[in-house]
């Protein structure tokens, strides 16, 4: 009996092997049949010609449009260098500015106290010259009592 059920596994297996290696090609041919083949268009020759022509003139153009595109594109990264060169002088200039500011002003509260020493300058000068033309008036003031007084002596001897 075992040799009669070693044949009868391999029947089984015979046949089940053939309906799966039959359901395989059906499946098989079922994959084929959905990638059918591409659908076609009958163009006349003058029209396929013309079609053709205006392919090569768009590609030609689209090249020749390239160059001009790649030139844009680096006289725009030019522009932006030397636009970032122009805002970093910018940045430095404004902050010179600022300090010529600052120093304005240094030298705006410099001339300030300046103006209020000349003042003052002035003012102690009028003084001094107020002081000057009294002791001016008192020396002469005695030097007249001296002279009337020694005269005065003179004349009563």
């Amino acid at each position: 009996m075992t040799k009669s059920r070693y044949y009868l596994i391999t029947l089984l297996t015979a046949i089940l092997l053939s309906v799966v290696l039959g359901s395989s090609s059906v499946f098989a041919s079922d994959i084929s049949s959905t990638s059918q083949a591409e659908p076609t268009i009958s163009v006349p020759v003058s029209q396929w010609n013309e079609l053709k022509s205006n392919n090569e003139k768009a590609l030609n153009l689209i090249e020749a449009s390239n160059v001009p595109l790649t030139e844009a594109q680096t006289i725009a990264v030019k522009q932006r260098q030397e636009l970032n060169e122009a805002h970093d002088i910018i940045n430095k200039l404004t902050t010179e500015l600022d300090k010529a500011k600052a120093d304005l002003v240094k030298q705006e509260v410099t001339l300030n106290e300046m103006s209020s020493s000349i003042d003052e300058l002035k003012n102690k000068i009028e003084n001094d010259k107020k002081t000057i033309h009294r002791l001016k008036m008192q020396r002469n003031l005695s030097q007249i009592l001296g002279a009337g007084a020694t005269i005065g002596v003179v004349i009563h001897q």
